[in-house]
């Protein structure tokens, strides 16, 4: 276990100032953010009801789960990348965990997505977000959000372990934003159509959703906290298993 986490920070280490030496990469981690922001806090926020609701009080958390779900997608061109320059046959030849390089891009990935969820709502503030949440229920809204960047996280490392090219991976990172706006993230589930208000309600964003936003607005809550936590153990699990897996079977070719 010792040797997991040392060769994890070591991993960590590397990614982390690889990310340092892309400001273009970064800058445009930070700029969604501020732009997806602006354009549902103003733009749509200006003819946008929700009933109860001040509409950037309802949509800030959905636009936060839709930031982590864009600034995660980095990870699978990340470790595309060293895939593609031969990286992966140096570490044949070296006394490494299995798991360390990819723990080193998960754990860059949080405190990416963190720093970039707290940048979007710093955003909010100003534009009239009023959160009452409690200490301890801040604490849980941080678990929870930090959470599902490890289960997302995981999800782009699978990709950018299996993918071709990066237009792929560009591919899913949009699947995975597309998933915010077939949730509750910007409208309530109830005024969806029928057969889309299934959809939303049974896929992992909307619980997650549902528990920060019960969370930040003081608002009454029944499962979705439990849900939420559930989806994401279930989803960095099992695609941590399938990661390593891959990682392994390309390790041995």
């Amino acid at each position: 276990m010792g040797r997991v986490i040392s060769d994890s920070f070591t991993m960590f280490q590397r990614c982390l100032t690889k990310t340092m030496r892309s400001p273009e990469q970064m800058t445009m981690a930070f700029v969604v953010p501020i732009v997806m922001m602006v354009l549902f806090g103003l733009v749509f926020g200006g003819v946008a009801e929700v009933e109860g609701f001040s509409y950037i009080n309802f949509i800030v958390p959905g636009i936060l789960v839709q930031c982590i779900g864009n600034a995660s997608g980095h990870t699978s061109l990340a470790i595309h990348n060293d895939m593609s320059k031969g990286l992966i046959d140096r570490f044949r030849s070296m006394q490494i965990a299995k798991s360390a390089f990819m723990a080193g891009h998960v754990w860059v990935s949080v405190l990416r997505c963190t720093v970039i969820t707290i940048v979007a709502f710093g955003i909010s503030l100003p534009m009239g977000m009023r959160p009452s949440a409690s200490f301890v229920e801040w604490l849980m809204i941080i678990g929870i959000l930090i959470m599902f960047i490890i289960a997302v996280t995981w999800i782009f490392v699978i990709t950018g372990l299996v993918a071709k090219d990066a237009e792929s991976i560009n591919g899913t990172t949009m699947l995975v934003v597309l998933f915010t706006f077939f949730s509750s993230a910007f409208a309530p589930i109830e005024t969806l159509p029928a057969a889309l208000r299934v959809f939303a309600r049974h896929q992992p964003m909307t619980p997650v959703i549902d528990a920060v936003r019960s969370l930040m607005l003081g608002l009454p809550r029944e499962n979705e906290v439990l849900i939420a936590l559930l989806w994401c153990a279930g989803i960095s699990i099992v695609s941590f298993v399938i990661a390593v897996q891959i990682y392994k079977s390309k390790m041995t070719k």
